[in-house]
């Protein structure tokens, strides 16, 4: 079983988990996919984030 086989076996079972149906024709593009944004997060971590505040993104209801 190759690397390959690999994510694509760990894909389909977080697809399956969630309850996205992934054709078998369309698994080893979706598993790129997944692969590529798993290695743009992983360099999140190496940002230097101290002393940067959060940010909320959606406007609090009670403020209106």
């Amino acid at each position: 079983m190759s690397n390959d086989d690999s994510l694509e076996e760990r894909v389909q079972m977080l697809a399956d988990l969630v309850g996205i149906p992934i054709d078998a024709a369309d698994l080893p593009e979706v598993a790129n996919r997944f692969a590529s944004l798993m290695q743009e997060l992983d360099r999140l971590r190496d940002l230097d984030l101290e002393g940067i505040e959060p940010v909320s993104i959606f406007p609090d209801p009670k403020d209106d």
